[in-house]
């Protein structure tokens, strides 16, 4: 003899699979793709003195297990209105890679932040710093879309990391730093050799005069060994102390152009 289920259950039973449908359809796939999607609102920000400056900005050195990573943001919209976007990742399995998202800056309607859309994103690998980098993939990254806006005196604030970040990543530049100097940081330091990273540093030129700025402001003049591409290597005494995360300033000799890659 078959059992009568009550129609009450009936009901909750189909109401049940409903649910479990719309939630599967939501998290398996049903979402829009980047590329039909709207632009991701933009933050909460105060009205006044948001949009930040032109300007090199850093992240911190982030560790992994074998090895570390670091991003940096190069920011002009003094005249031409371009981007960069780099992630440097130094481990042993890969060696030497670096990430670089390239694009133009627009301004939001709203006047207080910046949203980049990158329009070409390329990745280039070396064994050693002070090695030329090799290209090895380059692709269309138009989907993404960065908003940037200022977090503090020296800070910037980018939503999302480049690795997905939903709660972005926060950027900093030297205090002392203008427009017209080239910056790096300090990744390593291997007895009195000192190696450093900066997207501009293949515009150092022969006669630069280098200025160590630690984090708490104390500056050293250096000297330069060698400069290639995005790494170089500096000469440190032992008495300037310098660390990982301290920043290199760099002043080409009559060099008073505005901020350019």
């Amino acid at each position: 003899m078959t059992k009568k289920i009550p129609k009450i259950w009936k009901f909750f039973s189909k109401k049940f699979q409903y649910i479990v449908i719309i939630s599967l359809g939501y998290n398996c796939g049903f979402r829009p793709s980047p590329l039909q999607k709207d632009p991701i609102p933009g933050p909460q920000i105060p009205a006044f003195d948001s949009v930040p400056n032109s300007g090199e900005y850093f992240s911190e050195i982030k560790k992994i297990p074998t090895g570390f990573y670091i991003r940096q943001v190069y920011l002009n919209h003094s005249n031409k209105k371009e981007m960069l976007i780099s992630q440097l990742t130094v481990s042993e399995s890969k060696n030497w890679e670096e990430t670089r998202f390239e694009g133009k800056l627009d301004l939001d309607e709203s006047g207080k932040f910046f949203r980049f859309r990158p329009r070409l994103c390329r990745m280039f690998t070396s064994k050693n710093p002070g090695d030329r980098w090799t290209l090895t993939r380059a692709y269309e990254c138009d989907h993404f879309e960065f908003l940037i806006w200022k977090s503090g005196p020296e800070d910037i604030r980018l939503t999302p990391g480049p690795e997905g970040e939903e709660e972005g990543i926060l950027l900093k530049k030297s205090k002392s730093s203008s427009i017209s100097q080239i910056s790096a940081i300090i990744l390593k330091t291997d007895s009195n050799i000192t190696s450093i990273w900066g997207i501009r540093l293949s515009r150092v030129r022969k006669g630069a005069k280098a200025i160590l700025e630690k984090q708490d402001g104390r500056k050293t003049e250096l000297n330069t060994l060698k400069t290639v591409e995005t790494t170089g290597e500096v000469k440190t005494e032992r008495s300037s102390h310098a660390e990982p995360g301290d920043m290199i300033l760099y002043t080409n000799p009559g060099e008073a152009r505005p901020l350019a890659l």
